[in-house]
């Protein structure tokens, strides 16, 4: 339950499997997470229709989705098995909590005018970038991709629809790169990650429209503070 609510929430599922696996003193499954994934996927499919259906009517937009999920895509395969070690490593939770913390609140008041067709190939590279370090547990990436969208003077509705783009390849890569681990009894949990997923997603939609994400700056200093002292 708290896997689905955090995935597309700006506070980081990932962090949160960490941080709860060390307090409960059990071993993180990552197959267990790409089943969560997947359910979650069909919840972000269903927010992002709109997007993509505009998405599809602009070369541009797909092109620089492209170029948005390169790197994340080239770490996560060169990187794979350090990037997995870091789950089960708690040394740097507390840092990496605190840097989507920082993100949160430094866009948190933004509100641009660009749009998705306005958006330079440097820029898709540049919230690239921000995902790409959502790799890491504790950072998010729906408030990276958003913060960074943000940051480079996007309006809220634009930069919360490329982040739901974002989402879909980046999820879906979660959940196939594991898939073979999977087991059909454990349907029950994508079911359940995808109805806590439309919950999250809504909150998500409400934060950033009404420029509350530091609302979960703070909630991200609080997770901080706690995965330093299970250390």
């Amino acid at each position: 339950m708290i896997q689905g609510l955090t995935e597309f929430l700006p506070v980081s599922s990932s962090g949160h499997i960490v941080l709860f696996a060390n307090l409960l003193k059990t071993d993180i499954n990552i197959a267990f997470a790409a089943m969560l994934h997947l359910g979650t996927l069909a919840a972000v499919f269903i927010f992002a229709i709109y997007s993509i259906i505009r998405a599809l009517k602009n070369i541009k937009i797909i092109f620089n989705l492209f170029i948005s999920t390169l790197p994340a895509a080239l770490i996560g395969i060169t990187f794979e098995n350090k990037i997995e070690q870091t789950f089960s490593n708690i040394e740097l939770l507390p840092i990496f909590f605190c840097t989507t913390s920082l993100l949160l609140m430094l866009s948190s008041s933004k509100n641009g005018e660009k749009t998705l067709e306005q958006m330079s190939f440097i820029d898709a590279l540049f919230i690239g970038i921000f995902q790409a370090l959502a790799i890491l547990p504790g950072i998010s990436r729906s408030g990276s991709t958003i913060a960074g969208a943000l940051l480079l003077g996007f309006r809220r509705e634009d930069s919360l629809s490329y982040s739901f783009l974002l989402a879909l390849p980046v999820t879906a890569g979660a959940g196939l790169m594991k898939i073979s681990e999977m087991r059909m009894s454990q349907i029950h949990l994508a079911l359940t990650a995808f109805v806590v997923g439309i919950i999250a997603l809504f909150i998500l939609k409400k934060s950033v429209l009404t420029g509350k994400l530091k609302l979960f700056s703070y909630y991200c200093l609080l997770a901080g503070f706690l995965s330093f002292l299970v250390r």
